[in-house]
């Protein structure tokens, strides 16, 4: 029995193996843009979908919401927010494939939910009301955004003065940034870091808008 999980276990690191080195050099091929819909079954394999199913707990969605998830892709965490929202709260899904945005629908649909919100924009111009935002998430999204530095500034606009921005990254992505660099990239754009869980292999980091200004 243990050599049939060892087993198991070596074909498991070498098929992620796999997969990490594939994306790494999709990603060398076209740096800067995301993943492409033809690839987003990747996002939601089971595999990913176990270690990463406390995301949601990290990120702390609770009932009466209003929540933007920016980058869903084909909706990986998007149905599992969006009843984590309810009731009163809303699930706001902006992504900048319309293909990754009707997969979502797709999903929304079967799920029967009527507490979703999907638009096809840029993370440079949110189709979002100032501070009107309780709570934005982005799963190993910020590193493809071409211009951060942007983005990051519409995320604050849209964001509550109390708002929480929740960023997670991924060691198989393959634009990986280790947590101290996405700390920087956060305190720089104008946020402080209130709270960080997870570990190196999968790490959450929740922020605040910072009382000073951005740098």
């Amino acid at each position: 029995m243990r050599a049939v999980l060892w087993v198991l276990l070596i074909a498991v690191g070498s098929l992620a193996l796999f997969w990490l080195v594939l994306l790494r050099i999709l990603s060398r091929l076209s740096p800067g843009r995301p993943c492409p819909h033809a690839l987003s079954w990747m996002l939601a394999n089971p595999l990913r979908r176990r270690y990463m199913r406390s995301l949601l707990d990290r990120v702390g969605v609770r009932p009466g919401e209003r929540v933007l998830e920016l980058g869903p892709g084909p909706g990986t965490f998007s149905i599992e927010a969006a009843r984590r929202t309810e009731p009163g709260g809303t699930l706001i899904a902006v992504d900048i494939q319309p293909e990754m945005i009707s997969a979502l629908k797709e999903k929304v649909d079967r799920a029967g939910l009527t507490n979703v919100e999907t638009h096809v924009a840029s993370a440079h111009d949110l189709p979002v009301e100032d501070g009107s935002v309780d709570r934005a998430f982005l799963v190993t999204v910020l590193p493809e955004i071409p211009d951060r530095k942007r983005a990051l500034a519409e995320l604050r606009r849209v964001l509550k003065p109390s708002g929480v921005l929740s960023i997670t990254e991924e060691l198989l992505d393959p634009d990986y940034p280790l947590a101290r660099t996405t700390i920087r990239w956060l305190e720089e754009a104008g946020f402080e870091l209130v709270e960080r869980s997870g570990n190196w292999w999968a790490y959450t980091l929740n922020f605040r808008v910072a009382v000073a200004p951005p740098r």
